[in-house]
């Protein structure tokens, strides 16, 4: 994406890099990163306080094992002796988060398959799921809730819907200033628009794409990342956070 010819005694380096820090007047797509970082600040800090992190079923199932989840709260099974398939979804807290995970209920006798259903999704035999958490671990307080039937997702953490809005104005804001802004800081438009991908991307390039005092600009020895490198570092970042 650069073009021009390199600035002289700067061989090799990109034009819009002179001698010494990188020098840039703040522009109206400086004070729209700014405002999307506080945007995308507000979404993470709802997603570690009222937000549910995205779990497996087994999670849980060894953290009771251990002793360490005392409540659970559950949404409705089936009543015994009805037949089908039904999702149920567990929450409980594990330090200073939350976790979610869905479990299909299929009950004995059922003509629904297990193949059926998304592999990430644990699978039981039964009518609801509560009756198997109090036989594993008997002193677990379980409590009902409703079941959500929506909800926004970021940063792998499942939302209140209303905090759709929120990640909407954060991803059309970061995409307009990476696809529109001046050339980015520390990696390209197509580097950072792969390291985006990930998740946790885009508040890493609404820091480092400019100037964002305290930070320090880049000195123009700095090589900027490339598309390439960035697709194989985001496939890394994304098989570390679906552990």
């Amino acid at each position: 994406m650069d073009v021009g010819n390199p600035v002289s005694g700067t061989s090799g380096l990109h034009p819009y890099v002179p001698d010494g820090r990188i020098q840039r007047r703040t522009t109206v797509f400086d004070v729209v990163r700014w405002a999307m970082l506080v945007v995308w600040i507000v979404v993470m800090a709802v997603a570690v306080t009222i937000g549910s992190r995205t779990s497996h079923l087994s999670d849980l199932e060894s953290e009771l094992s251990t002793g360490s989840v005392t409540s659970v709260r559950i949404t409705p099974g089936m009543p015994s002796g009805a037949e089908g398939a039904n999702t149920q979804s567990v929450f409980w807290r594990d330090g200073l988060l939350n976790h979610r995970a869905d479990v299909v209920m299929i009950t004995p006798g059922s003509n629904s398959s297990a193949s059926s259903f998304d592999d990430t999704v644990a699978i039981r035999s039964g009518y609801d799921i509560a009756e198997q958490i109090a036989d594993q671990q008997p002193r677990v307080q379980i409590s009902r809730v409703p079941e959500i039937l929506s909800y926004a997702e970021a940063f792998g953490f499942q939302l209140p819907m209303w905090m759709a809005w929120f990640t909407l104005v954060g991803a059309a804001g970061t995409f307009l200033v990476l696809v529109a802004g001046p050339e980015p800081w520390h990696a390209t438009r197509w580097a950072w628009f792969w390291i985006m991908s990930t998740g946790i991307g885009p508040p890493l390039f609404l820091i480092l794409s400019g100037p964002t005092p305290p930070l320090p600009a880049p000195r123009h020895r700095h090589r900027r990342l490339t598309g390439g490198w960035a697709f194989v570092i985001a496939l890394l970042i994304q098989a570390v956070l679906k552990r």
